[in-house]
């Protein structure tokens, strides 16, 4: 008989998608969704041993609109997803004409066979990431994240702090712009971003186009602050 099953479902929104087949190919996109659908493996430890199994770490692409989900049967299943909307995100970042997310993470049911989808689970996080999400980030349900108990092979709760933000408008936001900043900071992928999102920020004609922009500016001391603190922690 078929049934729900209990997941937890990112749906994300690529910005300016559209554009985006405009300025690259078929491969260059394509190629993101495979490494998380068929290579990406999450890690957190000097071993390099996963947290989860990549084939339990499920991805179905309907042009500008991504549905991740993993059940929650899985240990550690929510750290997992959010790092994988994290990977995703900063892949397109990397771009000459970076590609942006918006998207929302909750749990809920989720029906899933081959190419069929459905579930109030879906539903939920499709409405959260059109109504609540706003800006090119991945909110987090507030119920989902709080009644979350991940664990280490040792029994011990595991969620690294600095995957999630609380943002002013009490949203937890997953921080990939941190984790970006901190990989790529010296690098020339972050200057283009930087000088990419300035621009914009500057010169878009679209005022709901531009907040979004003016939004990710002013993510940039934060950022860069939040990694001083880490390197002096460490």
């Amino acid at each position: 008989m078929r049934e729900y099953k209990d997941c937890y479902i990112a749906v994300l929104d690529l910005l300016g998608f559209k554009c985006a087949l405009n300025k690259y190919d078929c491969e260059t996109i394509a190629s993101f969704f495979d490494e998380v659908n068929n290579e990406y493996i999450i890690s957190f430890d000097k071993t390099k041993k996963p947290i989860v199994d990549h084939k339990d770490i499920h991805i179905k692409v309907m042009s500008d609109t991504v549905c991740i989900y993993i059940e929650t049967s899985i240990p550690n299943a929510l750290t997992a997803l959010i790092a994988t909307c994290d990977y995703l995100q900063i892949r397109m970042l990397c771009l000459e004409h970076p590609i942006l997310l918006r998207g929302a993470i909750v749990r809920g049911d989720l029906y899933h066979y081959n190419d069929v989808i459905f579930g109030n689970g879906f539903v939920k996080a499709y409405k959260m990431q059109e109504e609540e999400a706003v800006y090119p980030r991945v909110i987090i349900d507030n119920e989902t994240l709080e009644g979350y108990t991940p664990y280490d092979e040792a029994g011990k709760k595991y969620l690294d702090k600095n995957m999630i933000v609380d943002c002013v408008d009490s949203k937890y936001v997953s921080d990939y712009l941190f984790i970006f900043y901190g990989l790529n900071h010296e690098k020339e992928s972050w200057k283009n971003f930087s000088k990419f999102v300035y621009r914009k920020a500057e010169c878009e004609n679209n005022e709901r186009i531009r907040e979004k922009y003016i939004y990710l500016k002013n993510q940039f001391q934060r950022v860069s602050e939040k990694y001083l603190n880490y390197l002096e922690e460490s």
